[in-house]
């Protein structure tokens, strides 16, 4: 018979319960975060005394008193200052500073994303050091699938970030609802141009692999409008083109398309800025274009000051990075469950909300 009054005055231990259950703090560890083989009659033993003294576990104790390593390698694309993949980075550089303390360690590294075979020699490096955990950016789409087979051959979990990749397995997926977020875009720009005109997508890309997440979000903006009541007075012109592109600046001038009388320009990357260069540099015959786009940078911002890009729509890529890290430390170091997608906020960023985003993130995990 358990004296549960005298027991009910104090936070008891995982020991403590250990005793009282006559089992081992192995057994009650794995009672309480769900995990390993316990007979049915000794687990329920252990809850039905959890329950009686209201115990609450300590997931921090828990994570210094294990007192083990935990490396993720994360493998993501070269960039330099400014540029999108620069804020993912900044946000697991400080996830691994908060977590560090739990034993995550962190080691990134990073593949010229114009080049399959720099991805693979990334990915060989990666399995070769067998980590407990991958954080992978499949912007070179193929690639990426043939390493998350064998991500999953090998038992390791990974953490899919920016892009999904279709029927694959990850731990788990953080970023943005791409589709939804061309769907927005669309709702932005016809609102701008009153819903009639033509419009140019243009795709500005860093390398020819498909991107998911690029095509998902003119998919998305394709579909507001085939739903739309005002279908019959819009008219579309589509174009992709690489930033290598031999006289590029004139490429996207014929993109945006004078000769179709353009009121409207959604680029669905981070490369909006290249349209708004471009469109700074023809002022008269571009007065009255509307340009949506995607991204907080820093090329961005400055044409979103001045008024050439009508919106922005952000994604949050620090919190991307914060999240993708510490979703190892849920799973590894305390053992919980992990959503199996985690979708950001589309945040709509004009020039009056501009300086409420600047350095505004926080990471509630």
């Amino acid at each position: 018979m358990y004296i549960w009054l005298t027991l009910k005055t104090k936070t008891l231990t995982i020991k403590e319960i250990a005793k009282l259950a006559n089992v081992s703090l192995g057994t009650v560890d794995r009672v309480i975060h769900k995990r390993g083989k316990v007979s049915k009659k000794t687990e329920q033993k252990i809850l039905d005394i959890i329950k009686k003294v209201n115990y609450t576990p300590n997931i921090y104790a828990r994570g210094l008193a294990l007192n083990k390593q935990y490396r993720i390698c994360a493998l993501l694309p070269q960039f330099s200052e400014g540029q999108y993949w620069e804020m993912p980075v900044r946000g697991m550089q400080s996830a691994a500073t908060s977590l560090n303390q739990f034993g995550i360690q962190l080691d990134i590294l990073y593949f010229n994303q114009n080049s399959v075979s720099s991805f693979n020699t990334m990915a060989e490096q990666l399995l070769d050091q067998e980590p407990d955990g991958v954080i992978l950016a499949p912007v070179i789409n193929f690639e990426a699938v043939k390493l998350s087979k064998k991500l999953k051959d090998a038992k390791i979990p990974y953490v899919l970030i920016d892009s999904y990749i279709q029927n694959s397995q990850p731990l788990s997926f953080v970023g943005q609802d791409a589709f939804q977020s061309g769907k927005l875009a669309a709702r932005l720009l016809c609102a701008e141009i009153n819903s009639k005109g033509a419009i140019s997508i243009i795709s500005i890309k860093n390398n020819e692999n498909y991107n998911n997440t690029l095509q998902q979000r003119i998919e998305g903006f394709k579909d507001y409008i085939a739903n739309s009541d005002f279908i019959d007075h819009i008219s579309l012109n589509e174009s992709h083109i690489h930033v290598s592109t031999p006289n590029v600046e004139q490429a996207i001038t014929k993109a945006i398309g004078l000769e179709h009388h353009t009121v409207g320009v959604y680029v669905p990357s981070s490369m909006i800025h290249r349209v708004a260069g471009c469109v700074d540099q023809n002022p008269l015959e571009f007065a009255h274009l509307k340009i949506i786009g995607n991204d907080l940078i820093p090329n961005n911002i400055k044409y979103l000051e001045k008024g050439t890009i009508s919106y922005l729509i952000g994604q949050r890529p620090e919190n991307q990075g914060y999240y993708a890290l510490s979703s190892f430390y849920k799973h590894l170091v305390l053992g919980q469950e992990v959503a199996q997608a985690m979708y950001l906020p589309l945040d709509i960023i004009t020039k009056e909300n501009l300086k409420y985003y600047d350095n505004n993130f926080q990471y509630n995990f």
